[in-house]
């Protein structure tokens, strides 16, 4: 088998793309791999406003990400129902360190607390330019704890400090814009496209949220007869929701796409919302961690909201910078008669900066090596006549010009 039959079977295998293909000097696997490629481009491209939207020149990137999170979680039971009983959580400060990889749209990222390896995140993005899902995973054992009886904090109470109980939020999300044809938001979250007009677009989402909370000291805390009456032999709960959103995001640029500044609000309705408590209170009667109880939300629909800020920076056409913050709330109250039996109210927020590179040889290059002509660009059709009432798209959608 000769060098270049083996370089184009290893290509892929690789996934690679027309732009890494030019580097082996020939010109038809480049030809082979920039169909693809372009294929791709023109699929990212298809019904959007090129005068708002645009791809990058660079369709591969990698970038390291530093920052941190932060969790402040409230779990209340009730001894009696006057005598509210609350596990106060916070963490505490952390630095860490991760990455980001992607092609176009799709990418994946994974930090870790480089102090103390107390949290964890991880998260996968996929989806098109009117679509997209999101996934978002936090664990983190970086958590202070005090109990408040009716109230108020009592120091001589027992305490949890890091490392002696888990918190784990999970929430899995599906987003639609409205306004895609003119608003990117993968322009903000990940920097996949390019917003060259500033926009702006109703949001509407479903989501699949999850917290969890463990004891992870068990033969000190939840054998220990003060704890164990403090909360009520709690081992671990995990709470399970489903809930559907509308929201609103903006994306405005004052020079045509060099810098970024984003804010995107979410206000979700949860339509399905489940406990499951797993009971310890002696040393040999449950198996710890199991799902011992069910508590159904006393509710049947509450509202919970996700909040994001960002600021991306182009610095050239291969280095990016960005940086992005998110909050989101989650919130569970359950009932037995009358008597409220728990509550949780569950904040937890995260800021990353990340300093990208974008490679792959571009557009112009591949052309260049084919022979094409300079008006051989990626081109997009012409984004679908607007079809809500006039005064919606004026209200909501109307571009603001530069």
């Amino acid at each position: 088998m000769n060098s270049k039959r083996t370089y184009i079977i290893l290509a892929l295998l690789l996934g690679c793309v027309p732009s890494i293909v030019t580097a082996a000097n020939s010109d038809k696997a480049a030809a082979f791999f920039y169909r693809i490629g372009k294929w791709v481009d023109n699929f990212q491209l298809r019904g959007l406003d090129t005068t708002y939207i645009a791809l990058p020149e660079h369709s591969w990137r990698v970038a390291l990400t530093t920052g941190g999170t932060g969790i402040h979680a409230t779990y209340t039971t009730w001894a009696d129902a006057a005598t509210p009983i609350a596990l106060n959580s916070h963490t505490t400060p952390s630095l860490e360190l991760g990455f980001n990889a992607g092609y176009r749209g799709y990418g994946g990222g994974y930090s870790w607390d480089v102090l103390n390896a107390y949290t964890t995140n991880w998260n996968l993005t996929l989806g098109s330019k009117f679509i997209g899902i999101e996934l978002l995973r936090n664990v983190s054992t970086n958590l202070n704890g005090r109990f408040a009886v009716d109230g108020t904090v009592d120091p001589s109470l027992p305490s949890l400090n890091k490392g002696e109980f888990r918190i784990s939020n999970m929430s899995l999300s599906v987003w639609y814009a409205l306004n895609a044809a003119h608003y990117s938001h993968k322009a903000a979250v990940k920097q996949s496209y390019m917003q060259k007009r500033t926009a702006g677009s109703l949001l509407l989402s479903l989501s699949y949220l999850s917290s969890e909370m463990n004891i992870l000291d068990t033969a000190k805390y939840i054998h220990d007869e003060d704890m164990s009456t403090l909360f009520d032999g709690v081992a671990g709960m995990i709470t399970r929701q489903v809930a559907v959103g509308i929201g609103y995001g903006i994306n405005y640029t004052p020079n045509h796409g060099k810098v970024l500044l984003h804010a995107s609000a979410n206000m979700q309705v949860v339509c399905y919302s489940i406990n499951h408590v797993a009971y310890s209170p002696a040393a040999n009667s449950t198996i710890y961690g199991e799902p011992q109880y069910m508590l159904r939300s006393a509710s049947p629909v509450h509202v919970a909201g996700t909040m994001r800020a960002a600021v991306s920076w182009e610095i050239n056409r291969w280095v990016h910078l960005s940086a992005w913050a998110q909050a989101n709330n989650m919130s569970f109250a359950s009932k037995s008669g009358d008597m409220s039996t728990l509550s949780i109210n569950n904040w937890h927020w995260q800021a990353h900066l990340n300093i990208g590179v974008r490679f792959g040889a571009g557009s112009k290059r591949v052309r260049e090596v084919l022979g094409e002509p300079e008006q051989a660009l990626i081109t997009a059709k012409p984004a679908k006549k607007n079809k809500m009432p006039q005064w919606v798209t004026d209200y909501f959608f109307s571009p603001m010009q530069q």
